[in-house]
């Protein structure tokens, strides 16, 4: 009985060093979700300096420390809980069209700058239910127990977000025109 137990820890211990003989990989970059007409960014026109900013939901911001010259700003609002709309848009993921569905989402939203020239929007979204306006506030039913992060980067510097990519921004972002040296 012993020697059946033997040769299965054998056959066992060989498909483990079988398996690690290959080449592994890991994802180069993160998903980059492209549109050339841009995306619909709700919520970057509506911000008033004479506001508080809710930090509540605030990205990742170590990317400051790391990229010279960049600056952020969080957009300041006259709610408590700032609701945007994003709309149903078609995107290209590795040369396949997508359609993004149609999204209701409490957000906080970040500017990221350079010479005063804005290089991306990053949101902090909160998924909600069955909203509406009551008196100019936002009212809803419901909200997931979630908060997830997106970054419209401006690629060209033209003032158009055609990327977006899942999380905050990072170094690796950063569009070549963001990194020409200023004058």
């Amino acid at each position: 009985m012993r020697t059946p137990l033997k040769l299965m820890a054998i056959c066992f211990a060989l498909v483990q060093i079988a398996i690690c003989c290959e080449f592994k990989y890991d994802p180069a970059s993160v998903p980059r979700f492209y549109r050339e007409d841009g995306w619909s960014l709700p919520g970057i026109e509506n911000d008033d300096p004479h506001l508080k900013a809710d930090m509540y939901g605030l990205p990742r911001l170590d990317v400051l420390n790391q990229v010279a010259g960049l600056k952020v700003h969080v957009l300041r609002r006259d709610e408590d809980h700032y609701v945007v709309r994003f709309p149903e848009q078609v995107f290209s993921l590795s040369d396949q069209h997508n359609r993004m569905r149609s999204m209701l989402a409490k957000a906080i939203i970040v500017r990221w700058e350079i010479d005063s020239k804005i290089v991306a929007y990053t949101y902090g979204l909160i998924p909600i239910e069955k909203a509406y306006k009551k008196k100019g506030q936002w009212v809803y039913e419901g909200e997931l127990g979630c908060i997830f992060y997106g970054t419209f980067v401006d690629d060209r510097g033209d003032g158009v977000f055609r990327t977006l990519v899942p999380g905050s921004l990072t170094p690796d972002l950063m569009p070549a025109w963001a990194k020409q040296p200023r004058s």
